[in-house]
């Protein structure tokens, strides 16, 4: 696939943001004492979409290479977007302040994938 050399890297990308949007819900669900199931469903929602993403980017061709990377893109700035307003919106909350630090992380980590996948984006060719 000489047309999409920084396939792998992603999907890798990818696949790691999902995964770690997967143990962030588990966590969210865990500190809830499992009643705010909710949290782990999001975040195995939310990884799988991810996980999708990352292996269309390595399904062989450019078409299913730029879904999966448009795709992804798409959903890590509706995270990012998420997360950040939950966050906003928790802080100096009494009720809400056990969730507040679960969702700065997942904003972070989401801000922090949409940085790698830019990272490597691929390089414009230059004119002759």
């Amino acid at each position: 696939m000489a047309d999409v050399p920084n396939a792998a890297p992603v999907a890798c990308v990818l696949a790691g943001h999902g995964l770690f949007l997967l143990g962030c819900g588990w966590y969210g669900a865990k500190i809830s004492g499992w009643t705010a199931m909710h949290s782990l469903y999001a975040g195995a929602g939310g990884g799988a979409a991810l996980g999708v993403c990352g292996l269309l980017t390595v399904g062989g061709t450019r078409k299913l290479y730029m879904i999966g990377v448009h795709v992804g893109l798409l959903l890590q700035v509706a995270f990012s977007a998420v997360f950040g307003l939950q966050a906003w919106r928790s802080y100096g909350v009494p009720a809400k302040a056990d969730r507040f630090p679960l969702f700065v992380v997942m904003c972070g980590g989401s801000v922090l994938a949409l940085g790698l996948m830019r990272a490597f984006k691929p390089k414009a060719k230059e004119k002759k």
